[in-house]
């Protein structure tokens, strides 16, 4: 390899294979976010039909399930604004700033500050000091080798609630231009004027959502993502491919966004290609041979697992790489 990493090598060798794969046409973009806010949007109705219904296991279980779904279709936006910071989501250029704009927006966010800090990990993958993504998130100790004890703490963590500070909040920041902060400003109120008309509705099927299980689905799908591989130095090491059953992609992946080493080694591929970009990676030894690519997640993570007792190589104990 002439001293370049098996990532980048791959990279040089299929990227041109890759260059101009469709993107959404404009009509088709906005009806696919359209798409996704119905679906809250339905799913809140459903809690409150759920809630005019007698009180039994059954319907407990399935305002669980409907505020469980609801994020999930938030997190669906939120990956549709992770693809518009690398303009992969539709194909104007304008139109993926906008579309990342107005997402951010429905959820209180601000679409600047989150492009600034994803290109930040893409540029300095699991470097703490410069990558800002996981840099914010450097005490949860993502960079530490996954073992029984860490995989529960990882999966603990979201229902104490102390991921909520990095993860959840209102962002009232101004940058994203004053319509997309009016419209930011829109949300809140209407989120507080239906709070009045229909308080527990509110509470359980768009508070509850929006600030707690959305950002909690997102802890999750970090650690999924890179939890144990932060600090690798090949990029082919630093993130996994999420090969999990239907039911876990459609949770944590709604925009079948699973393939996230794909996201890494070409991140200029739209979602709904990821998959066709995956198996013909597979055809390649390297990536092909790589079980956080190719394997299917719970054998993946078997293998870190078998591996624990060895000193992960390449972290400070405050999980900076070392040089």
């Amino acid at each position: 390899m002439g001293g370049i990493m098996s990532g980048q090598g791959l990279r040089q060798r299929f990227v041109r294979r890759f260059v101009g794969l469709s993107r959404y046409s404009r009509v088709t973009a906005w009806l696919v976010v359209c798409a996704f806010i119905v679906q809250a949007l339905a799913g809140v109705w459903l809690g409150s039909y759920l809630l005019s219904l007698d009180l039994s296991v059954g319907t407990v279980l399935l305002m669980i399930l409907t505020a469980l779904f609801i994020g999930t279709r938030l997190r669906g936006l939120n990956n549709i604004v992770q693809e518009c910071t690398h303009s992969s989501f539709a194909e104007d250029r304008e139109d993926n700033t906008r579309i990342g704009r107005f997402c951010s927006a429905i959820l209180t966010g601000c679409y600047r500050e989150y492009k600034a800090d994803h290109l930040s990990h893409h540029a300095h993958l699991g470097d703490y000091e410069h990558d800002r993504e996981l840099g914010a998130i450097q005490q949860f100790g993502l960079h530490e080798p996954l073992t029984p004890r860490t995989i529960f703490r990882h999966f603990i963590t979201p229902l104490t609630g102390r991921h909520l500070r990095e993860y959840s909040g209102i962002n009232m920041s101004r940058d994203d231009g004053l319509l997309f902060y009016g419209l930011k400003m829109g949300v809140l109120v209407l989120i507080a004027f239906f709070a009045i008309l229909a308080p527990v509705t509110t509470l359980l099927f768009v508070v509850l959502p929006l600030f707690f299980v959305f950002p909690t689905l997102n802890f999750w799908t970090d650690c999924l993502d890179h939890a144990g591989l932060v600090g690798k130095e090949d990029e082919l090491e630093a993130s996994r491919n999420v090969l999990a059953p239907s039911l876990v992609r459609f949770i944590f992946f709604p925009r079948h966004d699973c393939y996230h080493m794909v996201h890494h080694l070409f991140p200029q591929i739209p979602a709904r290609h990821h998959r066709e970009a995956h198996e013909e990676l597979c055809n390649d030894p390297e990536y092909g041979n790589q079980p956080l690519a190719s394997w299917p997640t719970h054998k993946g993570l078997g293998t870190q697992l078998a591996h624990a007792v060895a000193p992960n190589r390449g972290i400070r104990a405050d999980g900076l790489k070392t040089r």
